[in-house]
């Protein structure tokens, strides 16, 4: 009686996911007619990520070097992990991992499994680099073996569990900018938040959101602008978005969309790194969390970007 209906269950969910894949499908079709105008960058290769071991998963944080050869990238349960990408002719080809680790808290000791929603990650350059979480709402530096935690504002307690720092980056002035999912309880909270050694957080006002796309990934660019990758989902999968910011003490201004994909094309991209390549061409690469769900994969997708007119 169990087996005949766990393989009426598996009938069944089998079932579910060719429907919905259909319906992804179709959405995508229909997408693409009617919005392939919103596009201005060239997809290059999708590349599935596959790796045997209990922490592979989740990756949320991505970085690149500047020639786009070695990566740094962290999982969502407190995982870092380096290595190389090898491309033939532009494409991925393969991943070779290097290091892998359990990030460590400002107490030096492991990131204890309560707090370890690690997301957003950036590189720093000589050893140091910093990671933002999403429980509790914190920042913090890591600088060869030390490790602090960044002086946080009362106002980093408002903003709701699991819906915060998602998007980290390290601008060319040395600041940190750091961008929150969704909005705070509290209205009159920033959203957008820049930091700089000398003079702590400041709150930089709202993100300017639309469509229901939501801020999950950002890096700067080599050309100095901001680039934030966005999340919109959609009952049967994801879509992404790229936009090109500008930064000042205003806040954020612009928004170019250059990439808005259809329903299902990637998976949960919420890692992005911008670099040139070797021609001189400008590349994003983003990386796919997904949620340590078997029906969901791990993918480093690539795309060629213009620059600005």
């Amino acid at each position: 009686m169990r087996r005949r209906s766990l393989v009426r269950l598996a009938s069944l969910s089998a079932s579910l996911i060719v429907a919905l894949c259909a319906a992804a499908w179709a959405a995508s079709a229909v997408w693409k007619v009617t919005h392939a105008e919103s596009n201005s960058a060239t997809h290059v290769s999708s590349y599935r990520w596959q790796e045997d071991a209990p922490w592979f998963g989740g990756l949320s944080g991505l970085e690149l070097s500047d020639d786009g050869l070695r990566f740094t990238a962290i999982t969502d349960r407190a995982h870092m992990v380096t290595g190389e990408i090898t491309r033939d002719k532009g494409v991925i080809t393969s991943l070779r991992m290097a290091t892998n680790g359990r990030l460590r808290d400002a107490d030096g000791a492991p990131v204890a499994e309560k707090v370890e929603d690690s997301e957003g990650l950036a590189l720093a350059g000589d050893d140091r680099y910093f990671v933002s979480f999403e429980s509790p709402h914190r920042v913090l530096e890591y600088r060869s073996a030390q490790v602090r935690a960044l002086s946080a504002p009362a106002a980093f307690k408002r903003f709701y569990f699991n819906a915060s720092f998602e998007s980290l980056a390290y601008g060319p002035a040395g600041e940190l900018l750091l961008i929150s999912e969704a909005a705070a309880r509290d209205a009159q909270v920033s959203r957008v938040w820049r930091w700089r050694q000398a003079t702590g957080w400041q709150g930089l006002g709202p993100y300017p959101e639309g469509d229901g796309f939501l801020p999950v990934g950002a890096d700067f660019g080599p050309d100095g602008a901001l680039y934030v990758l966005e999340r919109k989902f959609v009952t049967v999968g994801f879509r992404s978005r790229l936009r090109r910011f500008d930064l000042s003490d205003q806040g954020l201004s612009g928004g170019e969309v250059l990439l808005n994909t259809p329903l299902a094309q990637h998976d949960n991209l919420e890692g992005v790194s911008i670099w040139r390549t070797a021609s001189g061409t400008l590349r994003a690469t983003m990386i796919s969390d997904d949620n340590f769900f078997w029906v969901q994969r791990t993918e480093l997708v690539e795309y060629d970007l213009p620059d600005r007119r």
